[in-house]
């Protein structure tokens, strides 16, 4: 047996700490995972505050002419957006607050504690989310209306006044509703998965291999 041989065999030999807890991989992935959420975690609330500010600076833009009631109900919608928003970050703040109390993940029931509070994160931040499509519709219709934004609502508060005299303005109204409504659907669980799901699994596969062993 030569030295690199030696010297991989008593890499293999389990260490003091090792033989103390068995399940320490697992616990050091863990660990690592929740690294990589704290970055996304992050890195999402400081794009989410980017948008909060494109999307507040909008009407103040020279070749946007959101005026009138308009826009108070436009900013009224980033008011509860940003509300709305703050509540699944509040427990996501938490998670991360816990997280670090237990950095050295040294028993399953900190982990489990772990995994159902990033779950219950997780479930949070998806129902806000849909609550928040709404008033995400109305911000959009009214940037795209721009000067327009008035006489689209007044089509719509009458709305079978308008249906008789101009039914391609409701049909128009309605295909971009169900667009708008299914493309957000689709970025919200495609964010959930990339940024938390995919490490949600992760957790639940280790501490099902310390259950097994």
């Amino acid at each position: 047996m030569n030295f690199d041989e030696l010297k991989k065999s008593w890499q293999e030999q389990p260490t003091d700490e090792d033989l103390q807890n068995p399940n320490l991989k697992q616990y050091k992935e863990v660990g690592n995972i929740m690294a990589k959420l704290r970055r996304n975690i992050k890195r999402e609330f400081i794009a989410w505050l980017l948008c909060i500010l494109f999307l507040v600076s909008v009407p103040l833009l020279p070749f946007y002419t959101i005026k009138g009631y308009a826009a108070f109900a436009y900013y009224f919608c980033i008011v509860q957006l940003s509300l709305s928003s703050l509540i699944s970050y509040r427990r996501f703040y938490y998670l991360i607050k816990s997280a670090r109390q237990i950095d050295h993940l040294t028993s399953r029931e900190h982990l489990l504690k772990l995994y159902y509070d990033l779950k219950y994160a997780v479930e949070t931040y998806r129902i806000v989310a849909y609550v928040m499509i709404p008033q995400g519709m109305f911000l959009y219709f009214i940037i795209i209306a721009q000067s327009k934004a008035v006489v689209w609502f007044e089509k719509l508060y009458h709305f079978k006044e308008t249906l008789v005299q101009n039914p391609s303005f409701i049909v128009w109204m309605i295909l971009a509703a169900l667009v708008s409504i299914g493309i957000t659907i689709l970025i919200t669980e495609i964010m959930i998965r990339m940024y938390y799901g995919d490490y949600l699994i992760k957790i639940k596969e280790n501490l099902d291999q310390m259950e097994a062993e």
